[in-house]
């Protein structure tokens, strides 16, 4: 959920890998990233309707749904296309460097623990201090019921999510970043060993579907698929690049999309979750590399693109502990709120981009630069001692 610029430790400066070229800015995934955080949000709109004094929840009668419907129905799909991104970005500007063993293990740890740990760890700490409140109001936890030790153990080290199904619990949205972070680890491995090409992709993409197949329901597996989806995009968009048929590669992209979408329609699929993962799994690829484009009208507003992309993280994580706080407002004052209002899920979303542009600029980016340079200085002086 993030872009990372790989480091050279021993000159202390970013690496300036083939794949990580300036000539490509990737505005558009980040303005998809933001579309699906927004998904997100407007997917859990309806745990408003789980606090006392709230209308029975009808997902058409969701505030502005003539408007927002495919998000507030099929929101929850946010979540894979961000493991798409994830993969994209990871083959673009990690694959080469640490296939050339440029990036150790340790340093990738590093990167991605600054990136990541810190607002989680902030996060399941004020959910695990407000659900308490929360169950002595209404005699129950707001929305996830499994807040048991062991799953707060497991939440410390991001594995909740690491096998087989699990329940969700404290900070639910984690989850999804927990099977990530399992995939981080199997997309260094895989790509050390055995490069950045194609054998890898594909392996890593069969593996995932047999798999699935023998119905091993892990989201690890899952977020795998869509991951390396991600990355079969990337070297799809890189290799039309260096051969100089990014264009091509575009319009063929848009006709494979139009093709999914019209066919979807023609042949009058029922858009279940069934048909929209796979729908979505083969449409991820021709998505990412439109959105990898540097299309001329992007460009006009790039620094505010940018800001939007870079709030998904903190928004994905700070949502659902505004509404457990709202929640436990609610429970202690008999309000009933107006979930039915658009004015109310405007200042819902509102809250959340405030609070969430908040925490980027003053909690989740310093402790992410405090943690690099505290963590990769001192092995920058320890090589060069």
């Amino acid at each position: 959920m993030g872009v990372l610029q790989p480091i050279d430790l021993a000159a202390g400066k970013p690496i300036e890998a083939r794949d990580a070229s300036p000539e490509s800015k990737l505005i558009g995934l980040e303005l998809i990233r933001f579309a699906c955080a927004f998904a997100v949000l407007l997917w859990h709109y309806r745990h408003f309707y789980r606090m006392p004094g709230s209308p029975q929840f009808i997902q058409s009668a969701q505030p502005l749904h003539w408007l927002f419907a495919p998000f507030f129905d099929y929101g929850l799909f946010g979540v894979q296309l961000f493991w798409g991104i994830s993969g994209f970005i990871f083959f673009w500007k990690y694959g080469q460097a640490i296939a050339k063993r440029a990036i150790s293990g340790t340093n990738f740890f590093w990167l991605r623990l600054s990136r990541l740990y810190p607002l989680h760890f902030a996060t399941l700490l004020l959910v695990a201090a407000l659900q308490p409140v929360h169950v002595s109001l209404t005699g129950q936890s707001f929305i996830y019921q499994d807040n048991t030790p062991s799953n707060f153990v497991a939440q410390l080290f991001m594995a909740t999510h690491w096998g087989g199904p699990a329940p969700y619990s404290f900070n639910g949205p984690i989850w999804s970043v927990s099977a990530e972070v399992f995939v981080y680890a199997l997309f260094y491995l895989a790509v050390r060993y055995f490069g950045a090409g194609w054998r890898t992709i594909a392996l890593a993409i069969a593996a995932s579907l047999v798999g699935q197949a023998a119905g091993l329901a892990s989201p690890v597996l899952f977020c795998a698929c869509y991951f390396f989806a991600g990355g079969a995009a990337a070297r799809l968009f890189l290799d039309a690049r260096d051969a100089g048929r990014a264009a091509l590669l575009t319009r063929l992209s848009l006709l494979m999309l139009a093709l999914i979408i019209g066919g979807s329609w023609v042949q009058d699929i029922q858009l279940n979750e069934q048909n929209l993962t796979f729908l979505l799994l083969i449409g991820t690829p021709p998505m990412l590399i439109i959105g990898a484009r540097d299309w001329k009208w992007l460009e006009r507003r790039p620094a505010a693109i940018q800001a939007a992309g870079n709030l998904t993280y903190s928004t994905y994580l700070i949502h659902f502990p505004l509404q457990l706080a709202v929640a436990i407002t609610c429970a202690a004052t008999g309000l009933a709120l107006p979930v039915q209002s658009p004015l109310f899920l405007a200042a819902y979303l509102a809250s959340v981009i405030a609070a969430g542009r908040w925490i980027f600029l003053r909690f989740e980016r310093p402790a992410q630069s405090w943690i690099r340079r505290r963590a990769l200085t001192q092995r920058i002086t320890a090589a060069t001692a």
